[in-house]
Formats: C-alpha cells, structure tokens, sequence
C-alpha cells in the first residue's frame, strides 16, 4: 500500500536448519477421593459418611450402593488418555459376581446423602469380579473423565447377594480408595504455513537466537530517513535479545527496519513469526522488496502489515509503474505472535496466516518482473493524534524453496 525505500544487496547466504521436534512423556498422577460413603436402601435416611468403609450389595432387601467424588487436575495443553479407579476390599467375590462401576451426578454431600436423595446412576463404565479379600479392585473409568479433569462423580453397585466392602477415605490412608489418571500434551496443530503445506527443510533465514545488533552477515539495517521521509530509521532502535529481534519506535517516530542479504531471488517461499504493538500510528511490515529498487514497476509484496489498527492485519500486492494493488484484510490480534507467509511461484502469490491462505492473485499480468528479498519494518504514519511508541517483534525469518524448483 505504501512506497517503501530499502535497500538491496544481491548476496544469498544460504543456511542450514536443523527441526528438532521435543517429546513429552505421559504423566500419571494418584489422586483421593475429596469425599465417599455409601447409602443403603432399608436404612434410606442415614448417612454413612463417618464410616471407614465403603459399602455395595446386591439384595433386594438392603441394597447398598458406594459413591466417590474426586477432583481431577490436568496441567495446561495436557488431557486425560486414561483414569483407573482403585478400591482396597474388605470381601471376596466368585467369578459371577460383580461391582459395576457408573457415571453419577454430583451435588450430593458427604454428610448428607442417604439412599432416598442419592443421585441415579448414570453411564456403565465396566466391572470388577473373582477379587479376594484385602486386594486392590480396578476399573477402567477412563470413558467417564472429561478429558481437561475437573469434579469427577462414580457410582459403585453389585449384583452379589451379600455384603462386598472397601476401605474409605476414612481408613488408613495407604488403603484409601484412588484414582490414577493419566495425562498427556494435547496434540498441536501446527501454524506454520511451512508445515501445514509441506514446504520441506528451509534453506536460510535467521532465527535470532544470539544477542546483540542483528547479524549483518544476514541484514543491512537502515540508517536513513523513514518511510516516506518520516521519522528517522536508526539502528539503535532494533536489537536482538537472544530469542527475538525487537523493532521499537519513539513517539518522536525515531524507529528502524532492515532488509535481508538472503534468498535474493525470484520465487520461494518466506515465513515469519511476528508481533507488535503500541500506537497506532506504527505500523509493522513484512515485505518482498525488488532487488532492482526500481520501485513500484517492479512491484512490492506486503505479506503482512498493520495500518493504524492492532487488530487487522493486510496484505498488500503492489504491481505495475502504476502501482496497482490487490489486498486481503482480516480481524487478527496482531499483538499476540502470529505466522505470517507468502508463497511465490510462476503461478502467482499467496498468503497464509497461522498456515491459513487468505490471499492469493495468480494473474500472470500482476507477477513481480526480478528477484526480491524480505525487509522488515516499524514504519511511521504521524496523524493529528497524540504520538506514541511503538514496537514489533520477530521470533524468526524462515525461507523456503518455491515449488517445483527443490
């Protein structure tokens, strides 16, 4: 949208990545009940909360029914993949007779659930029979664990016509009733174009993982007058924290941009991870800019840019001496870092966000003429409002090779 001086340097560096891809390990955690009891049917207004024991029975006559409530944590981008419910008993069983464990409501209490106000049972999660006394029962409850955790209610009933008990909370804690539940990292789904689309190893690009000015065997960083002669682009104002490159600009417009000594090509594919913020009358840029400089004729891609609002991203595609353009415009939180690419080929350009496409122009008419290189800009736009700061920061610089050229 905006003319933009940089300037070129036709070196190509050419650089090798190695992806390293971590991997977590499930982990398993024991927990407590927070409460158990159980409620009895020829007794239906006691409670038995006090009791060191869990009781389920199975004649028409007493029917006895266990409850158990546990708290499940599950860590941040983690999820439950298996739940175990563990009982110590106090009674044997035959092969045929059983304990069936189910879902179950909650909003019962410890101290005041009888047989007459217990919740009904609700989904069949398995069963346990042919168990001996003073042996640990399990059941596979996993089906009944809501993946991110959270209050977990079960329900023990028995098709035994006698009396089959197990500890409680109550008893010695080594004996208490558990439920082990593993956990693992959600599965990731990835926002790099470059993975998404299957663009294969990147062959150069910086991922700013030094401290320092950036690296000026990759980058020429500007020291001119800024973006349309406003402000002033300085070096002091970009740096490298070990992690990130940081672009800041001062209310005075006292800002800075650089253009890659890399992939000076025609075609290939660029991908960026940035974010910026602060006034509105900075505007973070990712750009291909015309080794030529022969600015607009041989065209400028603004494949990511804001334009006085933190919240819309756009892409520009400038072509032609007449500095025509197509652009695509989205809402996006442009505060939080985001993946920003654009593929170049014969067939025309396009653009992806968080590998997302939401741009193309595959006219032949709007193609760059030559080689471009990536820039990267905090451009300064003073309006009538008060003036501000201004920041943009990348985590990384990736490029790729254009389809059909590897």
């Amino acid at each position: 949208m905006f003319w933009r001086k940089c300037v070129a340097i036709a070196l190509s560096i050419l650089v090798g990545f190695a992806i390293i891809t971590p991997t977590t390990a499930s982990a398993a955690t024991t927990i407590s009940p927070t409460i158990d009891t159980y409620v009895q049917a020829d007794k239906a207004t006691t409670n038995f909360g006090a009791s060191v024991r869990l009781s389920t029975e199975g004649r028409a006559n007493i029917w006895r029914n266990t409850l158990l409530r546990f708290n499940v944590p599950v860590p941040a981008g983690e999820h439950v993949v298996s739940a175990k419910l563990r009982a110590y008993s106090e009674a044997s069983t035959t092969s045929t007779e059983f304990v069936d464990v189910f879902t179950t409501s909650g909003g019962w209490t410890e101290r005041g659930v009888t047989w007459n106000n217990a919740p009904v049972r609700g989904t069949w999660l398995g069963k346990a029979g042919g168990f001996a006394t003073g042996s640990w029962v399990e059941w596979d409850v996993t089906k009944g664990v809501s993946a991110k955790g959270g209050e977990q209610n079960f329900k023990l009933e028995s098709n035994a016509q006698k009396w089959i008990g197990f500890k409680s909370k109550e008893s010695s804690s080594a004996l208490r009733p558990r439920l082990v539940v593993t956990t693992a990292p959600d599965a990731v789904t990835p926002t790099e174009a470059a993975v998404v689309h299957g663009w294969g190893t990147r062959v150069t690009g910086d991922e700013f993982n030094y401290t320092g000015a950036p690296d000026a065997t990759k980058w020429i960083v500007y020291n001119s007058a800024g973006h349309a002669g406003q402000g002033m682009r300085s070096p002091q104002q970009v740096t490298v924290d070990g992690s990130k490159m940081v672009m800041t600009g001062t209310p005075d417009g006292t800002t800075a941009g650089m253009g890659a000594k890399f992939a000076n090509q025609k075609y290939g594919r660029w991908e960026v991870r940035a974010a910026g913020s602060g006034d509105n009358e900075y505007h973070m840029v990712s750009i291909l800019w015309p080794d030529s400089e022969n600015w607009p004729c041989d065209g400028e891609v603004d494949y990511s840019e804001t334009t006085g609002d933190w919240n819309l991203i756009t892409f520009f595609h400038h072509y032609g001496c007449s500095n025509s353009q197509t652009s695509a415009s989205r809402a996006l939180d442009v505060t939080q870092f985001h993946n920003y690419a654009v593929d170049w080929s014969p067939n025309g350009i396009v653009g992806y966000v968080d590998g997302v496409k939401w741009f193309e122009d595959n006219d032949p008419a709007h193609q760059p003429p030559g080689s471009m290189h990536q820039t990267l800009q905090l451009d300064w736009f003073p309006d009538s409002t008060a003036n501000g700061a201004g920041e943009m920061r990348v985590d990384w610089v990736r490029v790729y090779t254009a389809a059909g050229t590897a």
